[in-house]
């Protein structure tokens, strides 16, 4: 008995240790790419709930039915798939938390990574909620536009987070991304470009909502509500923004050559631009042969995929080009520690 109670202190010494490390290292990496790769597969879930007609498996919020919080047996195959990517709530939430104690007690010198992790943390709370109104009000599609913007806008700041996390953590990722290496006229350009490029992604994807909305994949087989929009129209409305972002990539990296931006900005550039590429290709063979299901689920992971992509540009851009000696974490400098 007194081993036993002698060894309990440190046991949880030593799991305090773990989950709330001193400073970060790679348990803050891990919770972060969790927190990103949780977010991203509930696009890819919410996606197919509404691909295989499940949006209403559980008719109401936030029971499942007004007698059960789980599905019945006699909901059928609609109910479990619905209720199923509600549970997944319950892993991003777990996430959150894991994220918010790996980053807790090196708060003070990384005041930004403990800001993306409670945005994540009440990003869930919101989703939850939108979730819930976008099931009472009959999958009206303006609110499940706004349910995918959500997670969109969660993908990118996790995609911020796991490059902040990698900077404060490892050595040469911080040498690598260090301020200052793009400063001046050249700096402005960068930020500039960095914006434009988060702007446009973020018309790409919102309009790409109303397309969804105008569409045959309604989320469910009852009378469901849809945009009035023409589908052509919305379709081509779609592109422009699209073609634009492609152009202002390309431009970027014709630009990053000529004023020798460094290659962790280069980087994300290019494959920004192949992201837009792929995501051309999936959205014109689903336009040309009907929506096919498996296509609409691909363009769904591509839209997760270009927002994370898009997320990373933005911070990179701003980390290269913040004054030198300065980080864009709030610490005097980023990625001034040492990995764990």
């Amino acid at each position: 008995m007194t081993t036993s109670t002698a060894s309990t202190p440190t046991l949880l010494s030593a799991l305090r240790a773990r989950l709330m490390p001193e400073r970060p290292g790679a348990w803050l990496r891990a919770t972060a790419w969790a927190s990103l790769l949780a977010n991203a597969l509930l696009v890819l879930t919410g996606g197919l709930v509404r691909l295989t007609g499940s949006g209403l498996g559980c008719p109401t919020w936030p029971r499942c039915t007004e007698e059960s919080w789980t599905s019945t047996r006699e909901m059928g195959v609609h109910g479990a798939i619905e209720f199923g990517n509600r549970l997944l709530t319950f892993l991003l939430v777990a996430v959150a938390v894991l994220t918010f104690l790996a980053v807790w007690r090196s708060r003070r010198s990384h005041p930004g990574l403990l800001s993306l992790a409670l945005v994540l943390a009440g990003g869930i709370v919101v989703q939850a909620v939108v979730g819930g109104v976008t099931v009472r009000t009959g999958l009206n599609p303006w609110v499940v536009g706004v349910h995918f913007m959500l997670s969109a806008v969660m993908i990118a700041v996790a995609a911020v987070l796991v490059g902040r996390a990698r900077r404060a953590s490892l050595p040469q990722v911080a040498a690598e991304q260090r301020p200052g290496q793009v400063g001046g006229p050249a700096g402005r350009w960068l930020r500039g470009t960095a914006l434009a490029v988060g702007g446009l992604a973020f018309v790409v994807v919102y309009v790409g909502t109303l397309v969804t909305g105008t569409g045959p994949h309604a989320g469910d087989a009852g009378e469901v509500a849809r945009h009035t929009f023409d589908a052509y129209v919305v379709t081509r409305l779609h592109s422009l923004p699209a073609y634009l972002l492609l152009g202002v990539t390309v431009l970027s990296l014709v630009q990053a050559a000529r004023q020798g931006w460094p290659a962790t900005v280069r980087r994300p550039l290019a494959l920004l631009g192949g992201v837009l590429v792929v995501q051309g290709v999936i959205g014109y063979y689903q336009f040309f042969t009907g929506l096919p299901v498996v296509a609409v689920a691909l363009h769904l992971v591509g839209a997760a995929v270009l927002v994370a992509v898009v997320g990373t540009v933005l911070d990179r851009a701003f980390a290269v080009s913040a004054p030198a000696g300065e980080g864009i974490d709030g610490g005097a400098r980023a990625g001034a520690t040492t990995a764990v």
